[in-house]
């Protein structure tokens, strides 16, 4: 249950993330990455949404089979730090790469995705708590 809960928190914190830094806090910066990207109009929502459910899937099932129960703070930080960069240091390089677009314009894209994985890595870790400890039944 806690994967689901976690998966459908992970997506709706991703979606909101993502309209905060890239629709509000960053649009402007981001405006000479307009041309590479559909127009609002021809946007495909549907598949947006259906990235974000499946990136919060996969970082609530890793969790799930990683963590070791200790403190969900703490886990959940330190999970979100690993992936975070795992996923966004490669991004910067592929995007760089592969697109008429300048260090300046990827690097601060790809902080925007180290933070927002950071972020639901610390929320999947407050979902999941504390691994339950087997009760000792007790014989007298």
């Amino acid at each position: 249950m806690k994967l689901i809960i976690s998966t459908i928190v992970g997506a709706i914190i991703f979606f909101l993330l993502g309209w905060l830094f890239y629709g509000i806090i960053f649009a402007d910066y981001f405006v000479t990455m307009k041309e590479l990207m559909r127009p609002e109009s021809d946007m495909k929502w549907w598949a947006l949404i259906v990235a974000h459910i499946l990136q919060a899937l996969i970082l609530s099932f890793l969790y799930m089979k990683t963590y070791k129960g200790e403190s969900p703070l703490k886990e959940g930080f330190l999970f979100g730090l690993a992936t975070g960069i795992l996923m966004s240091v490669p991004y910067i390089f592929y995007m760089w790469a592969s697109y008429k677009v300048t260090y300046k314009e990827i690097v601060p894209d790809g902080i925007i995705l180290f933070v927002m994985i950071f972020i639901v890595g610390i929320v999947i870790g407050l979902i999941f708590g504390k691994k339950e400890k087997p009760k000792v039944k007790e014989t007298t």
